[in-house]
């Protein structure tokens, strides 16, 4: 690779690190775990910066990659908690309002969560979610109307409150 292409990875990297973080911390609620997929997803774009570099939205690839890194790890922790009866490593618990977002956003499908994590969450618009998850603006739009309503009631019977716009 030459330090052209070193310095447009580089490049790259500043300007989408700081989102894709935000987006696996959202995934993980754990900021270890985040920082270690993220930085898997980045070295698998390191290792074809000669064809993602290529891509209309590079950052749209890494994203994916993630999301599927993220979710693999949770898989793969759920499978050995359920091998294991020893309890897992002591952690402060989380706060009860993560918790509770925690909990509204299982209540979703997982292309509602996912858009409204994106929106919501990292400050995405509907056409850049669109454009991500490969269907029309307007289903992405009433994913996230959808999603909000449902987590709205969610949180509301767990005597929380959530509001928010569709930009």
């Amino acid at each position: 690779m030459g330090a052209a292409d070193e310095a447009s990875f580089d490049e790259f990297f500043r300007k989408s690190s700081r989102r894709l973080l935000g987006q696996a911390y959202l995934l993980t609620a754990d900021v270890a775990r985040s920082q270690d997929l993220t930085q898997e997803a980045f070295e698998r774009a390191w290792r074809r910066w000669d064809t993602v570099s290529t891509y209309d939205d590079p950052e749209a690839w890494v994203r994916r990659i993630l999301h599927n890194l993220c979710i693999s790890d949770w898989r793969k922790r759920v499978r050995r908690s359920d091998r294991r009866s020893a309890p897992a490593r002591v952690v402060p618990p989380p706060g009860e309002d993560h918790l509770v977002l925690l909990e509204a956003l299982r209540s979703l499908t997982p292309d509602h969560a996912k858009a409204l994590v994106l929106h919501d969450g990292l400050g995405f618009t509907a056409a850049q979610i669109a454009v991500d998850m490969s269907v029309p603006e307007g289903t992405v739009r009433s994913w996230i109307a959808r999603a909000r309503a449902h987590a709205a009631s969610a949180l509301i019977d767990l005597g929380h409150s959530y509001s928010g716009d569709v930009r």
